[in-house]
């Protein structure tokens, strides 16, 4: 009787690179954006927009001020948190490790929302590092409720899953107790992409290109963290302090995000895993 081939071996075809992946889902994003801006101005005046806007023209003011800086900021922020996910997944060896399921973006948030209401000097003085602290604050609770199990992955989602249930209600009854400061709050809670000029493109990138800049300079010691700790020390590896510095990145990288445009759940938890 002939051979019948296995299932796994009959689509072994299918099977895509990453890079193949990537545009797979790029191409029809592209596609789809570029028909979202035909319908709000024609290809012919797109050139004329980014050289030099008509400003009595309110459709170029539009994809200048609001369409461009959105797709921009679009861009920034998912592939901000898509690479923390990635660091966090990489560090704790979890495949469901992320900014969202480990409560970093809902500690960012709340401390966010707890500055604008208590010492609103602090968000003027630079809400990157309100976000920032409060984000590590929050994996530093994360790792603590965890650290008895051996950081079990099943054990850090659930003490994850728990700051951030923690930090969202904090942060309801701040926005239940300080109606006035509802919008903001709100913004912090849920994000927005909305955008009305390029002040927020210009806040994420310079501090989005530096957390991108130490993450690749941590990426040897990011590549040792797949092997098991014995292979990685004898290579050499400080476990503790490239743990420590890829944690710091990807925290930097939720913190810079959710201090722009608020919190944004889940892209690094599926990003990675594309």
């Amino acid at each position: 009787m002939a051979d019948i081939p296995h299932a796994p071996a009959r689509l072994a075809w299918l099977r895509l690179s990453p890079l193949m992946l990537v545009l797979l889902l790029a191409v029809p994003a592209l596609a789809a954006s570029l028909l979202n801006l035909s319908l709000h101005l024609p290809p012919a005046l797109w050139w004329q927009t980014l050289s030099g806007a008509d400003l009595d023209d309110a459709r170029q003011i539009l994809v200048l001020y609001s369409f461009a800086p959105r797709l921009t900021v679009s861009l920034l922020a998912g592939g901000a948190l898509g690479l923390a996910g990635g660091l966090l997944q990489q560090i704790l060896r979890n495949p469901i490790a992320s900014p969202t399921t480990l409560g970093i973006e809902a500690g960012a948030s709340v401390a966010l929302a707890a500055a604008l209401v208590w010492m609103p000097a602090l968000i003027g003085f630079g809400r990157e590092w309100v976000a920032l602290g409060g984000g590590l604050l929050a994996i530093a609770a994360v790792l603590a409720l965890a650290r008895r199990s051996g950081f079990a992955p099943l054990v850090v989602i659930l003490a994850g899953m728990v700051t951030g249930l923690a930090c969202a209600a904090m942060a309801a009854l701040l926005a239940l107790f300080n109606s006035h400061y509802l919008a903001g709050l709100f913004l912090w809670g849920a994000g927005s992409l909305s955008q009305q000029d390029w002040s927020v493109p210009s806040f994420l990138a310079p501090r989005l290109a530096l957390a991108g800049l130490a993450a690749m300079l941590l990426l040897r010691p990011l590549t040792l963290l797949g092997l098991d700790d014995g292979a990685a020390r004898s290579l050499g590896l400080s476990l503790a302090a490239a743990r420590l510095a890829a944690l710091a990145v990807a925290v930097a990288l939720t913190a810079f995000v959710v201090a722009g445009v608020g919190s944004i759940g889940f892209i690094g938890l599926a990003a990675p895993v594309l």
